[in-house]
């Protein structure tokens, strides 16, 4: 009875130790991130996408700043591709034109400092890129040092160099078709194992900002976004520079003017009187006394 039973027991190891071995051999043939006790999470698309347009007109200038009377760089032809990096509306004289800011092609004409070009690298920090041989025109663009740069000829104290990927030039948006390609897709990313010991934080959100930026093109204009609440009333002066304006809350009787306000396609009659948000360009002119700020936004304050 007892080698029976001992027999018995014998097999029993061996059927515990065969299964043991059995598992064992199915967790190796298991991809690795099974044994880790990872996860295949997919990864968010960057909320920011690339945009291309296709130029329509022949002999398109690009200009140095977003305005009729500036340098004129290069000229781009119908069918022309560009990469579009910002968009922009100006008023100039009483009419707003929309302006893009794109990268320039390699037709365009570039010069910098030929005596801070040292074996075709820029020899100091913030290296002005300019659209023609002398200080007095425009930027279109900056060195970092260090930063190389293919010469295609030299002019006295001036070097022409073929546009680096950070110079840009302005073309009417009129003139260009712009397409927003798609996002890409990211590939998947492994979250870490719960047992790893690793802190995991969450993406944090990009900053709400301005959607172009501001250009100023004026030396004696100050020119920043802006935004502003306040009471929004009508002008009588007939030689205000804009028929509205954005006033301070009533204090004691009193109210004071902040700013005037122009609004090309906007109907601002409707928020006279009434607490608003305002969100547009401000151009403060040397020697004015307010500022005047071009609406691209207006919101109510309850």
């Amino acid at each position: 009875m007892r080698k029976y039973t001992h027999l018995c027991n014998s097999h029993r190891q061996l059927f515990a130790l065969s299964l043991a071995f059995a598992c064992a051999a199915l967790c190796s043939a298991a991809p690795s991130r099974a044994d880790s006790g990872a996860i295949v999470v997919a990864q968010a698309a960057p909320a920011g996408t690339a945009t291309r347009g296709t130029v329509k007109g022949e002999h398109s200038n690009v200009r140095s700043r977003p305005t009729l009377h500036s340098e004129v760089i290069t000229q781009l032809h119908k069918g022309d591709t560009v990469d579009v990096l910002e968009q922009k509306t100006v008023t100039e004289h009483e009419k707003s034109l929309e302006w893009l800011r794109i990268t320039l092609p390699e037709t365009a004409k570039c010069y910098v400092s030929a005596k801070h070009v040292v074996d075709d690298a820029a020899d100091v920090d913030n290296l002005n890129v300019r659209c023609g041989p002398g200080s007095s025109y425009r930027d279109v663009g900056k060195l970092a040092k260090g930063a190389k740069v293919e010469i295609v000829q030299k002019k006295g104290d001036w070097a022409q160099i073929k546009p680096t990927a950070d110079c840009s030039g302005w073309i009417a948006a009129e003139l260009v078709d712009v397409q927003v390609a798609p996002a890409p897709i990211a590939s998947p990313e492994r979250a870490p194992s719960a047992n790893s010991g690793e802190i995991v934080t969450p993406p944090v959100a990009a900053p709400i900002g301005p959607s172009v930026s501001v250009v100023n093109t004026d030396p004696d204009v100050l020119v920043t976004y802006a935004v502003k609440d306040g009471y929004l009333g009508s002008v009588a002066e007939s030689n205000a520079p804009a028929a509205f304006e954005l006033r301070t809350p009533e204090a004691d009787r009193l109210s004071f003017r902040v700013a005037y306000l122009e609004a090309p396609g906007l109907n601002l009659t409707k928020y006279v009187g009434k607490h608003v948000r305002i969100v547009g360009t401000q151009r403060w002119h040397k020697g004015d006394r307010y500022p005047v700020i071009s609406v691209e936004r207006i919101d109510m304050v309850w």
